[in-house]
């Protein structure tokens, strides 16, 4: 396969990734194939003033796997020490740099994420770049050594560079469904989420559906509107950047389609919205949402963040259930909403909770709210 045949399909498999995990590690392998390394890391999180990480996601992936247990170990172990976070925080957007030059040569004779973690993970020599994410947050990718002995040639760095920005957008969409409860529905389940606006475009750029929200943003016209059923930008200026995006994720018959994202103001200054715009491949479509060629989400700045419960179990040992449930409760649900949410019943919630309390050695639900939220902010 041809770089440029690798570049198309890793691009392919992110945006399918972004709306259904089963596609995720497939478009991380396939990524390794096109920059030429053995594997990466990404984390999507807030980095404070003072160099600590707030996590929301995290993926290891090496050789065709995810390794959950360096995933696991780097939670536990080495997250809350790892002395690379403040100069990583500190790079510039999509500057890609050498993992080594994160440390000082004296923290790297020192540093046990250096000596002990990547030299297991052989990332020793990779390549370290962070991207911006939704407000207040950053996407960071770091590789683990190159295939090739002779090290990083300049098409190896600048396929980084050119793959790197659609891997952010791929984990925006992500998070904006994970943060509405809706990742991993089918593109009809998302016209039935009450958190986020849905708006489901044809080929032609025209509205096909719309969730309740999706439509109260259209018809409030401040910031979205749809004449003659296609999607505009309310403001003039705004305008010809979404259509720059539409048309991004809506090409011609056999050119690439690429998502993208804004801001748009509102009728009020101090109020935003985030459009995130993801195209919708042939494979998640069915004979009721066969017109659908792409997704557009509206978010609203300053919505919590929903922490992927997949970080809180590796972070306190819980099974995906337990996790679910702890994530859920933290998140300010009940035990009869979890029940309700899950399909389960009330008496199955109280004993997940029980099995959680025993491992954590606590006794009440507000000790297991305050934990979950003293490791990661919800």
């Amino acid at each position: 396969m041809s770089q440029g045949d690798l570049f198309r399909r890793t691009v392919a498999l992110l945006q399918m990734a972004a709306l259904k995990d089963g596609y995720w590690l497939s478009a991380a392998a396939r990524f390794n194939e096109a920059t030429g390394t053995r594997g990466h890391a990404l984390g999507f999180g807030a980095v404070n003033p003072g160099g600590e990480a707030d996590m929301f996601l995290l993926r290891f992936v090496f050789r065709g796997q995810r390794r959950e247990d360096w995933e696991r170990v780097y939670s536990r172990n080495y997250m809350l020490r790892d002395e690379r976070w403040l100069p990583w925080s500190q790079l510039p957007s999509g500057e890609v740099v050498p993992t080594r030059d994160l440390l000082t040569e004296s923290e790297r004779k020192t540093s046990a994420v250096y000596n002990e973690l990547l030299s297991d993970m052989q990332a020793l020599d990779g390549l370290t770049v962070l991207l911006n994410g939704p407000p207040g947050t950053r996407v960071g990718i770091a590789s683990a050594d190159p295939i090739e002995t002779a090290g990083w040639s300049s098409d190896q760095v600048e396929m980084i560079k050119r793959l790197s920005p659609h891997m952010v957008h791929s984990i925006c969409v992500r998070q904006a469904l994970v943060d509405a409860r809706a990742h991993g529905e089918t593109l009809l389940g998302l016209l039935d989420n009450t958190r986020t606006g849905v708006i489901q475009l044809d080929r032609r750029g025209r509205v096909a559906e719309a969730n309740d929200i999706g439509r109260d943003i259209l018809r409030q016209r401040d910031a979205l509107i749809d004449p003659g059923g296609f999607l505009r930008a309310a403001r003039q200026a705004e305008n010809a950047e979404l259509h720059r995006l539409l048309a991004d994720a809506l090409p011609p018959f056999g050119g690439q389609a690429v998502g993208g994202s804004m801001v748009i103001r509102r009728a009020s200054p101090s109020k935003t919205l985030i459009v995130h715009v993801n195209p919708v491949g042939a494979e998640l479509t069915d004979g009721r949402t066969h017109r659908v060629a792409a997704i557009v989400l509206t978010v609203s700045p300053g919505s919590r963040v929903w922490v992927d419960p997949d970080l809180v179990a590796l972070t306190l040992g819980l099974t995906p259930t337990e996790s679910r449930v702890a994530v859920m409760l933290a998140a300010g649900y009940t035990v009869r909403d979890i029940a309700g949410a899950t399909g389960r019943k009330e008496r199955s919630i109280h004993w997940h909770l029980q099995q959680i309390f025993r491992k954590q050695g606590i006794r009440r639900q507000t000790d297991l709210v305050r934990r979950v939220l003293s490791i990661l902010p919800l």
